[in-house]
């Protein structure tokens, strides 16, 4: 079983073409979310399965989403079958591995392959951040669509995968800047719509903690994960971050050969 979570759906579009070259079963976390609260039942994992968990890397590490569900998921059946963490960038993971190992090590399991891949980014709440251009966007997934049977087969295989993008200055990034990012960048407060707003409630079906209602208009709570599923999936591009989202870009996956 693949345990999964996506807001613009790289994550989900990986997560599902992994399981299908598995004969797996992807699961989206998200179905077991609401707000704050985890309902989750107890999923036993068969001898002959894998346990794997898709996500994508938020501020250079494991979105804190991601990082609760780990924590509370209860697996039983687990007698040494291969553990996978496969990690969705847009450019690097600084120290999501070593994050991700220590997890997992925490819940008495042991971890056989770590691995990154690069989808087009999705975060632009910051100076400096955009999505990428079309150019490098489909690049970026035509590339992906090359090295996923390979690191499909590593993880059928158990074989060795070498494919990680850890990137410079990881140290800073991974324990100084997500810490911070984590504590007060996660903020949904910012978040509002413009008058191209059609009140279609596309944003409160996307948003995978269920964290908008959509009452004239949508109202965001506080359970935000800055999965950036709203503003990027709004089909009216109705909504906006502050001032910061401003004339920048949008992306989601959209299915495509």
């Amino acid at each position: 079983m693949i345990f999964y979570f996506t807001g613009t759906g790289n994550s989900q579009w990986v997560a599902k073409s992994v399981a299908t070259g598995l004969c797996d079963k992807a699961i989206a976390i998200a179905d077991y979310i609401d707000g704050d609260t985890f309902d989750m039942p107890e999923f036993e994992l068969l001898s002959a399965e894998r346990l794997g968990f898709v996500f994508p890397v938020h501020s250079w590490g494991i979105p804190p989403v991601m990082r609760t569900f780990i924590e509370r998921l209860r697996i039983t059946g687990y007698s040494g079958q291969t553990i996978f963490g496969l990690f969705v960038c847009g450019d690097e993971c600084g120290y999501t591995k070593e994050m991700f190992r220590k997890m997992i090590q925490a819940k008495g399991w042991i971890c056989r392959h770590t691995c990154s891949i690069q989808m087009p980014n999705n975060y632009m709440l910051l100076p400096g951040f955009d999505v990428d251009g079309k150019e490098l966007e489909n690049k970026k997934i035509e590339d992906a669509k090359l090295k996923l049977p390979q690191i499909t087969k590593a993880i059928h295989d158990d074989s060795p995968i070498k494919e990680y993008k850890k990137g410079s200055m990881s140290f800073l990034k991974s324990r100084i800047i997500y810490p911070l990012f984590c504590k007060y960048a996660i903020d949904s407060r910012p978040f509002h719509t413009t008058s191209t707003c059609t009140s279609c409630g596309h944003c409160v079906k996307m948003c995978p903690t269920k964290n908008i209602t959509l009452k004239d208009k949508p109202v965001w709570g506080s359970h935000c994960t800055q999965c950036l599923s709203c503003i990027n999936r709004c089909p009216s591009r109705a909504i906006e971050y502050g001032k910061k989202s401003q004339k920048k870009g949008r992306y989601y996956y959209k299915n495509r050969p």
